[in-house]
């Protein structure tokens, strides 16, 4: 039988935000062979929180009563290394906004770098206002616990905004074997580490737009569609769309990396597209390395999810 090499990531949510959004991507994790790409963990001080969660089984949720107990977080993460998983790195999700999650944040990634080998990533919330200087000073601490640490500023819609973005980025290189689908532009899950293990900080926007019902497009927009660069044309609005909807406002000129991941009916997305977005992000920032891939899949759906990485530079 064929096999696929999964990109999982082992994702421990840290304290009551952190758990939260664990919570949203254990229950939305897109899958791959009915494989999830996330298998979610929760360890939190507040029982009520652990208790509301949906989305993480009640066997993967975690009490511990300070977050610098470091027997007590060592024991967590042991009981969870010990679950026979597969797993391509490890997400550490917490929030800047609580000390209990911040802390336990960096405990859970020293402890885990310990178990393992992979890459930690970090993805922490935070709230713009207050003390500049002290959210500045968390940020460079959290950075030096992991390998990459992507930053998602708090506000309406912000959980759906890390799940649709991890969600894509999670499915370069995939392939679906059952239904035979490989992107066309092929990128391995060291390709996206290597993107993203920059010095400095990640920044992740996503767009996407419904596409007309394929009998509209034949009946209705056939001129439309013949037209050479329609389809590029549209790939390079929905990158364009992404970079202005960043999770948190940066200098891109700033940036050392960039990646783009399209996904959706592959009639869609184009090499001509692919380029002309890659022109766009270089416009941007002369200096910035590229690197690009495509998920086809299903559906009416035309999305792309755009990852900065190695930011030095942040606007706020």
């Amino acid at each position: 039988m064929e096999k696929a090499e999964f990109v999982r990531l082992l994702t421990i949510g840290s304290g009551t935000r952190g758990s939260q959004i664990a919570d949203a991507l254990a229950k939305n994790s897109v899958k791959v062979n009915r494989v999830k790409l996330f298998k979610c963990y929760a360890v939190a001080n507040d029982i009520e929180t652990l208790k509301s969660l949906k989305g993480i089984p009640e066997g993967d949720r975690f009490h511990i009563a300070v977050p610098r107990a470091g027997a007590d977080v060592g024991g967590i993460v042991n009981s969870i290394m010990e679950k026979p998983e597969i797993h391509e790195g490890c997400l550490i999700v917490a929030t800047l906004d609580e000390d209990f999650s911040y802390f336990l944040g960096m405990e859970l990634a020293e402890k885990v770098r310990e178990a393992i080998e992979d890459p930690i990533i970090g993805l922490t919330t935070l709230t713009i206002g207050g003390e500049v200087a002290e959210i500045r000073r968390r940020i460079k601490e959290f950075r030096k616990a992991v390998d990459v640490l992507i930053l998602f500023q708090e506000g309406e819609g912000v959980e759906e905004k890390i799940v649709k973005s991890m969600n894509l980025i999670s499915l370069v290189g995939e392939v679906d074997v059952k239904k035979g689908r490989t992107g066309e532009v092929v990128v391995d899950t060291s390709d996206v580490f290597n993107s993203m293990m920059k010095p400095g900080i990640s920044a992740v926007g996503c767009a996407s737009r419904k596409l007309p019902h394929p009998i509209i497009k034949k009946l209705f927009m056939r001129k439309e569609y013949q037209i050479k660069g329609v389809r590029s044309q549209r790939m390079v609005d929905l990158l364009r769309e992404a970079h202005e909807n960043l999770s948190i406002g940066i200098d891109e000129e700033s940036a050392r990396s960039a990646l783009f991941v399209f996904s959706g009916d592959p009639e869609e997305i184009t090499m001509d597209g692919i380029f002309a977005c890659i022109s766009l992000l270089e416009s941007l920032s002369p200096e910035i390395e590229v690197r690009y891939g495509d998920y086809p899949c299903g559906g009416r759906n035309l999305s792309v999810a755009l990852l900065y990485s190695g930011v030095t530079r942040l606007k706020f």
